[in-house]
């Protein structure tokens, strides 16, 4: 702080001082802010102010403690600002579990008061927010606004949402009832200033939040099984997100998707699909991305995944563990693609309710997995990595 920003900052103070005596707090502020010349010391606040009386100079002298804290503060480079957001992904619910609900409400509503609990400025949903069941427009709209309910807490203290679709959004009786029913009920809640892929508008977007760039996907599509309602990720226009992006605004890179990119138990059976994902992998780590949200296996699995040259790893984040139906097959905790994949996290085929939690810090980010512990019936956190974006 210079001395010539100190005077005019407490220039009042020097004002009422003016025809102080020799030890007044006019003196002491000339003393203070002197610039002392060669081989001599500076003089600061305590000679003199305590030989001070009086009430009037008292009151002074708490004013400039009080007004120098708070000039300190205002001057000086502020502490990274912490931010926290959340994933969740695979909330619906089959006909099986329940013949009239087509999400797992009770779940949703949870998660949302948690989440408002933790602190969080955004909410990332990955896809498969309801079942489908091969409903038109009008079944589909009743559906997700079942869904937004269900979140009221997080709307209701206004929290930012982004979900994109998953498969079970384009199980409907036309690909146009999809798209529809999704345009009509999710977007208007999706918050202003995404930029959209014009070929799926309001389903495939980027948007930026505090210091990180996010880009949602949409990787499915109308189709009767996999992997026929398998799109993939638009590579061209991930991209050019990527290329616009302000790297010393937004250091961090978030992408969110339904589709793991490297299965627990199954690998890609078309080659189109895996270099797909190589292409997208590499383009990722290439900027320096290294957080890969998704869903669609009704479990919870954090694993470092390398990009196909070896000289990236990005951490794939699957949070399918919002409150579907539990998988059918239990999995070893083994990825398909071992030699590619190092386990980090998974839930034990316990299947429990959970999301994923991300604080970031400036540069520094750390993930927890925030989940019902079955002996409290309450949730908890599960530390599972940190790292600095460099």
């Amino acid at each position: 702080m210079a001395a010539s920003d100190f005077q005019l900052f407490f220039k009042p103070f020097l004002e009422i001082a003016a025809d102080s005596k020799e030890h007044s707090l006019h003196n002491i502020l000339k003393r203070m802010t002197k610039v002392p010349q060669a081989g001599e010391k500076r003089v600061f606040f305590t000679e003199g102010i305590l030989r001070e009386r009086g009430t009037t100079h008292y009151l002074l002298i708490i004013l400039l403690l009080i007004s120098l804290t708070i000039f300190a503060s205002c001057g000086s480079s502020s502490a990274p600002t912490e931010w926290k957001f959340a994933y969740m992904s695979d909330n619906k619910w089959d006909k099986k579990t329940s013949a009239v609900q087509y999400t797992n409400l009770d779940a949703v509503h949870s998660m949302a008061n948690d989440m408002v609990i933790q602190g969080v400025s955004l909410v990332l949903v990955g896809g498969d927010l309801i079942d489908g069941r091969g409903e038109d427009t009008t079944g589909l709209i009743s559906q997700y606004e079942a869904w937004l309910q269900a979140m009221s807490p997080v709307y209701a203290n206004k929290i930012e949402v982004y979900a994109v679709p998953g498969n079970h959004e384009y199980w409907c009786d036309s690909a146009d009832s999809c798209t529809s029913a999704w345009e009509q009920a999710m977007v208007p809640t999706f918050p202003s200033g995404r930029t959209d892929n014009p070929a799926m508008p309001g389903r495939e977007f980027s948007f930026v939040h505090r210091n990180a760039l996010f880009i949602g996907l949409d990787q499915n599509q109308f189709g009767p099984s996999f992997p026929a309602y398998y799109r993939g990720n638009s590579i061209d226009w991930i991209e050019d997100r990527l290329a616009e992006r302000d790297v010393s605004l937004q250091p961090h890179v978030v992408v969110f998707g339904h589709m793991p990119q490297f299965m627990t138990q199954w690998g890609w059976t078309r080659s189109e699909d895996m270099e797909n994902r190589e292409a997208f992998w590499s383009l990722l780590g290439r900027a320096g991305g290294h957080l890969y949200f998704t869903g669609h296996s009704h479990a919870y699995a954090v694993g470092l995944a390398s990009t196909q040259d070896g000289l990236d790893s990005l951490y794939q984040v699957i949070s399918g563990s919002g409150g579907a139906e539990a998988e059918t097959t239990a999995w070893n905790g083994e990825y398909y693609e071992k030699d590619r994949v190092q386990p980090v996290d998974w839930d034990n085929n316990q299947y429990l309710l959970g999301y994923a939690l991300i604080t970031i810090r400036g540069r520094d980010v750390s993930m927890v997995w925030r989940y019902v512990d079955p002996a409290s019936d309450i949730f908890t956190s599960r530390k599972v990595f940190s790292y600095r974006q460099p």
